[in-house]
């Protein structure tokens, strides 16, 4: 009966706190900060903190005006940190490790050599010697006076910096003969303020403690480095991936495509109370905020906690957040770099729940089945699988591909389908937008984006397929902007001035002169291109493609229509005589007269 009135008292505490920390987490940066520090038991309140949420608001304040919380912070949190801030890929980064080292120190220097030398000596270690380098004086021998750079706090264990020159030059090598470690500069040019710190830490431990200040530059001169480096990254994986974020290797099995009947079921959901359970952590609230939006998941989440909700989504949400940031190695600094990974992750599992209808109209209380049925994971990776089959296809033409066997650049598809291409062939494929939602690429979050970028690409494997059939000999290109625009319609304006009369067609410039003669009858008096002119480039296509006038493809037909558009608007209302071949890339022209 007690332990029910306690687990009852801790229930109650934490869902208080839990408030607490999501009115946080909304507010603005000086507003959080002033909850946090103004709250009766910060302390509390700050390792209440799921790691992830503490971090995101240590970037959304500013890391600086963040070291009163930090001091206040649990040493778990710390090592998270740490963990997320000094890591390139599989390689520790010494600047950065600097710069978390010296935001530590600045929130309470003791606690933190305490930490570090008993919790992560080797952690230290390998930081010490990456920056510093350590002789230590027998007792028979001289001090080194030669060394006038070299620091020492007790007359018996002297270091000094890389970078800094000492008194000689052979004195630049240990006693082993290995070089130093290089100081290399750092990627914003700023001098490194290691060695500054670095004195500072050492000294301040030596006031707590001397000999232990021996065993560490003693530990130190000794370590190898990446035998060090090579343990704190395991050990650092395991730590992260108790928080979902798996090494990259591992998490972009996320983007494994899935089919339908391999989806695994939920476990029926219950209406009865979730127990609490105050050893299991809570999971991170920061990417709620941003759960908003048109997406058919966010109106189904929203759908869902109007019912109730479904137990343990929040963390299986994180989850899946969490291996998206660990393939995609996203570094996770500031409101911009979180809403990234949560729109993929939203658009994504959008595109999935789409596909898990099976055509039908996607509605929300359809894809809230889905998700009482299925696993967000599982919903992801079909949704992910749309994306993959259709940049299979575009990589898979694009191998045989007229502007491969030409080694065409992609420039010449122009900027539509360049676009198209482009998001097709970066390692995640994205959906070209054009600024239609004030991007330039979004991810695919709808069965309309599918098709619609299926579409336009059979167009270009269309066009493509056309070029191939024309026989065409691109090493005759000379001059001007040569995309697919300017080279069919050079071609059909040399085929029907006789400048082509054999095979392979050639991509030489026109005359101004001659080509003025072929503008004159391209246009009508009212700037527009007639259907006697429209009908004569089908026909050239047809004839320089080996094919029957009416088997041109529907796709071909519309690009042709649309080149012809496009020469209406951009130069149908230019007089003949004011004609300059510098503004006119649809053709390629030789020159003024």
């Amino acid at each position: 009966m007690n332990d029910d009135y306690q687990l009852a008292n801790k229930t109650r505490r934490e869902l208080k706190l839990q408030n607490i920390r999501r009115d946080i987490l909304v507010s603005d940066g000086a507003k959080a900060l002033d909850m946090i520090l103004e709250a009766p038991s910060p302390a509390a309140l700050i390792q209440s903190f799921p790691d992830q949420d503490l971090y995101y608001l240590m970037h959304k304040i500013g890391v600086h005006d963040f070291i009163p919380v930090l001091a206040l912070a649990a040493s778990s949190q710390w090592e998270y940190i740490l963990d997320v801030e000094v890591w390139d890929d599989d390689r520790l980064n010494p600047h950065m490790m600097t710069q978390v080292f010296s935001l530590l120190f600045k929130a309470d220097p003791q606690r933190l050599l305490r930490w570090a030398i008993m919790e992560k000596p080797d952690f230290m270690e390998y930081y010490l010697s990456q920056k510093m380098h350590v002789v230590i004086r027998e007792h028979d021998e001289p001090p080194p006076e030669d060394f006038d750079d070299y620091i020492t706090l007790d007359d018996k264990f002297y270091f000094r910096f890389p970078g800094q020159k000492s008194g000689t030059e052979e004195n630049d090598e240990n006693a082993e003969g290995a070089l130093l470690p290089q100081d290399v500069p750092r990627e914003d040019g700023l001098p490194d303020d290691a060695p500054e710190l670095i004195e500072q830490m050492l000294k301040s431990l030596a006031a707590m403690d001397l000999s232990v200040v021996h065993g560490l530059l003693l530990e130190t001169a000794s370590l190898l480095p990446a035998e060090a480096e090579e343990e704190q990254f395991r050990q650092k994986n395991i730590r992260l991936a108790e928080k979902g974020f798996l090494p990259a290797h591992e998490a972009v099995g996320i983007y494994q495509p899935i089919t339908k009947k391999s989806l695994k079921h939920r476990v029926a959901i219950t209406d009865e109370p979730r127990v609490f359970d105050p050893d299991m952590p809570m999971p991170p609230m920061y990417f709620t905020q941003f759960l908003k939006g048109d997406n058919l998941f966010a109106k189904t989440v929203e759908q869902l906690n109007r019912q109730g909700g479904i137990p343990d989504l929040d963390s299986e949400l994180a989850a899946l957040i969490n291996k998206v940031i660990s393939a995609d190695r996203i570094k996770i600094r500031n409101r911009e770099s979180i809403e990234k990974p949560l729109e993929k992750t939203m658009s994504t599992l959008s595109l999935g729940l789409e596909v898990l209808m099976d055509g039908a109209k996607a509605q929300v209380e359809t894809a809230a089945d889905l998700i009482k049925k299925y696993f967000l994971e599982d919903i992801f990776r079909t949704g992910a699988r749309e994306g993959a089959r259709i940049q299979a296809m575009a990589n898979k033409w694009y191998e045989t591909s007229f502007i491969s066997e030409t080694n065409l650049p992609l420039s010449f598809l122009g900027e539509t389908y360049l676009g198209i291409i482009g998001g097709l062939m970066i390692q995640r494929p994205m959906f070209f937008a054009d600024y239609a939602d004030k991007v330039l690429y979004r991810n695919f979050a709808t069965l309309a984006d599918i098709r619609a970028t299926r579409r336009q690409l059979d167009e270009i494997i269309c066009l493509d397929d056309f070029l191939s059939s024309l026989d065409v000999d691109v090493t005759t290109f000379t001059f001007g902007v040569l995309t697919y625009k300017s080279m069919i319609l050079t071609l059909w304006v040399r085929d029907r001035m006789g400048l082509n009369q054999s095979k392979p067609l050639s991509l030489a410039p026109i005359a101004l002169a001659e080509f003025k003669k072929f503008f004159s009858q391209l246009f009508g008096e009212q700037g527009t291109i007639g259907d006697t002119q429209a009908k004569d480039l089908a026909l050239w296509s047809a004839q320089a493609s080996g094919v029957d006038e009416t088997d041109l493809p529907t796709a071909l037909q519309g690009i042709l229509y649309g080149l012809l558009r496009e020469l209406e608007s951009e130069y149908g209302h230019i007089q003949l005589e004011d004609l300059d071949p510098r503004f006119m890339p649809m053709f390629l022209l030789a020159g003024q007269e």
